[in-house]
């Protein structure tokens, strides 16, 4: 079962994606992410181990940054 919990597209200066994506990585180093549309859903829980694929790619008028994440959930424990 998939449950769709959160997503985000915006267009924003360098420095606050960056400080966005810091701040995702300070949840991500305490084991919960709190990301989702309404204040009632509870944080994700993070469990190692956290399978990660970084891929960069220069294409001709733009460059593409996609950084995808997977980890076992609780009830897979």
């Amino acid at each position: 079962m998939t449950t769709h919990v959160f997503d985000l597209s915006e267009s924003a200066t360098h420095e606050l994606v960056a400080q966005q994506l810091h701040s995702l990585a300070d949840q991500l180093a305490k084991g919960k992410l709190s990301l989702a549309y309404d204040e009632w859903h509870a944080p994700t829980v993070v469990l190692d181990p956290v399978e990660v694929v970084v891929d960069l790619k220069q294409k001709r008028h733009h460059v593409e940054l996609h950084i995808d994440m997977r980890w076992p959930t609780e009830a897979a424990h």
